[in-house]
């Protein structure tokens, strides 16, 4: 019977390191240290010629052996870093040290010879051989990967064209962050607003289904004709992945299906467009063409037209539409001499949409008549290029006529839509010869005690600023108390994204913003990255915090009871209510008892 059995525990701690004896400049590699027990403190050695990519990414894994009644229980803790090589040369990473039960061990150097420049990357991160208790396989490339699409892979020069990055995955991914954004040589670019939290579809690629995300959507303007080249966009991804435990019996008898998960780093790159940019055509140029390509509309409006000399007129000219109307230049006027214009203001106002940048440009002269009679603005002239009917066509506004009455150095201040231009009506202010009365100014201002408040008032108003802002600084210096102090917040604030998914009977969003709330709680609580957080470390953080033992067994209770309530199969209408009153008490009643030990 299973309670004869006895239990053994391997005694003496011991560190193994995993990295290659050789790469080649820019090329990325693991390097893994393993321990045969649980640490209570893991200390990292220096990367000194090298660049941290990533890391630590911890992993737990147990295993259980059966041998004349005897049960034998190994435990296995993985430190895994991504590195990637600088320079060529020969490096030695000084060795980890670790503590665990009293006992401290130390690591053996590693020993890299980097040699010369590494060959194109790959796709992504290699796979990783499967063995009992290792971190498990980096998915594949059928798994995971980018791919970067183009609305218009032959524009012409200055045609926009959005370029539109998506993911495409059959694993679940925690967290991305773009690792290298493409440089766009020859092309002008602008970054298109979209969703702060992309939208999750699903999509079939030769009878595969993937779940589909665009992370980020890019307009681009060609500034020369013949072939250009979009490089790839580099992403890494945080992949939570099931352990293997080595067999069947290992994950029987180990504990539950969600006490075993990993997060594994991978780089994936997207593929590189060619864009073919077709010239403007020489042919039926029109000589206003100043090199706008789109699809436009262009307005005017001159008020006041009747006005006195030296009064102000505002002449507006409003552009608008679809293309690259951030690279148009200055409308070109013709005025009459007895008219004073001023350089134009420039209003824009851009729409960044989804199938690009469309919006106004205003352009607003201030017009001062310096003589009467009557004055003939000449028309202006817009002229573009249409890729839609590849052809040119111009749109005129004007010309505008305005009536000036009085004669030179008649008028007043002048009215205009310039802040700061007035034309006085003669050129010598005489002194004031009107009849006054001197009265007593009563009591003086000057050394009252009014006086010497409002003296006082910058040096108090500098104390009182200089302390908040030490307080503040002091404040988000002790990062791990800030996150504390957040952490109620954000899990509410899932929480209520939660409920709407629960009332819209979105299932999948909704279990996933459950998950979301509960590990995003304990890391903000606890001060843990999420990569690092597992169902043993968050009960040992518990129980160091003394949490009562019958709160942590009912925290840890929950926690698998929505993780099995979110992957179990079936219907889920009946659980979503309750998983999510579960997981709302679990957080309540967790944050009294913090707040209850900060009091203590």
């Amino acid at each position: 019977m299973l309670s004869a059995f006895a239990i053994a525990h391997a005694d003496e701690l011991v560190m193994s390191v995993s990295a290659p004896s050789q790469v080649a400049s820019g090329e990325r590699f693991r390097l893994v240290y393993t321990l045969n027990a649980r640490p209570e403190s893991f200390q990292a050695p220096s990367f000194e010629g090298f660049r941290l990519v990533s890391g630590p990414s911890q992993s737990t894994s147990s295993s259980t052996q059966i041998i004349n009644n005897q049960v034998t229980t190994s435990v296995s803790v993985s430190y895994t870093y991504i590195l990637e090589a600088l320079q060529e040369g020969e490096f030695s990473i000084p060795p980890a040290s670790a503590t665990a039960n009293g006992e401290t061990v130390t690591g053996n150097p590693v020993r890299i010879v980097v040699s010369g420049q590494a060959p194109a990357a790959s796709p992504q991160t290699p796979r990783q051989q499967p063995g009992a208790g290792q971190t498990p396989q980096a998915p594949g490339e059928e798994d995971l990967f980018i791919r970067a699409t183009v609305s218009n892979q032959n524009p012409f020069e200055s045609e926009q064209v959005v370029v539109s990055y998506r993911i495409y995955t059959r694993v679940p991914i925690t967290r991305y962050s773009v690792e290298r954004l493409p440089s766009f040589q020859g092309f002008w670019s602008e970054n298109l607003d979209g969703p702060s939290q992309p939208e999750v579809t699903t999509e079939v690629i030769d009878g595969i289904t993937y779940n589909v995300a665009e992370i980020r959507r890019v307009a681009l303007f060609p500034q020369r004709p013949g072939e250009l080249t979009v490089e790839p966009l580099e992403v890494e991804c945080m992949v939570r992945l099931r352990a293997s435990r080595g067999s069947l019996f290992d994950d029987f008898f180990s504990g539950t299906p969600f006490d075993n998960f990993q997060n594994i780093p991978v780089n994936i790159r997207s593929n590189q467009i060619r864009l073919n940019v077709r010239p403007l055509p020489v042919q039926n140029r029109p000589p206003s063409f100043t090199g706008l390509v789109g699809r436009f509309d262009v307005s005017g409006s001159l008020n006041p037209q009747e006005l006195h000399v030296n009064e102000a007129a505002n002449l507006k000219i409003i552009i608008n539409g679809k293309g690259n109307l951030g690279m148009m230049q200055q409308p070109e006027f013709h005025f009459s001499a007895d008219l004073e214009v001023f350089d134009p203001l420039v209003e824009d106002r851009f729409q960044r949409e989804s199938d690009g940048i469309r919006g106004t440009r205003t352009f607003d002269y201030l017009v001062i008549p310096r003589a009467g009679g009557d004055f003939e603005i000449p028309a202006m002239q817009l002229s573009f290029f249409d890729p839609g009917s590849q052809r040119y066509v111009t749109r005129e506004v004007g010309p505008f006529t305005l009536r000036v009455s009085g004669r030179p150095g008649s008028g007043q201040a002048v009215a205009g839509g310039q802040e700061g231009i007035r034309q006085l009506g003669s050129d010598i202010r005489f002194i004031n010869t009107s009849p006054f009365t001197l009265r007593p100014a009563g009591q003086l201002f000057f050394k009252s005690r009014a006086f010497y408040l409002w003296l006082s008032m910058p040096f108090l108003l500098f104390i009182a600023v200089l302390i908040y802002w030490r307080r503040q600084v002091r404040l988000h210096a002790d990062v791990t108390r800030l996150r504390t102090r957040k952490a109620r917040k954000l899990a509410r604030k899932r929480l209520g994204k939660a409920r709407i998914y629960l009332k819209n009977e979105d299932r999948s969003m909704f279990f996933n913003e459950i998950s979301r709330a509960l590990w995003g709680y304990f890391s903000d609580r606890l001060a843990l990255p999420v990569s690092a957080l597992s169902r043993e470390n968050i009960a040992e953080m518990l129980a160091q915090n003394d949490i009562p033992a019958g709160l942590a067994q009912a925290t840890m209770d929950a926690m698998e009871t929505c993780e099995f309530a979110r992957f179990a199969p079936g219907e889920k209408d009946s659980r979503m209510e309750e998983t999510y009153h579960l997981a709302l008490s679990t957080i309540v009643e967790l944050e009294k008892e913090f707040r209850k030990r900060k009091k203590t």
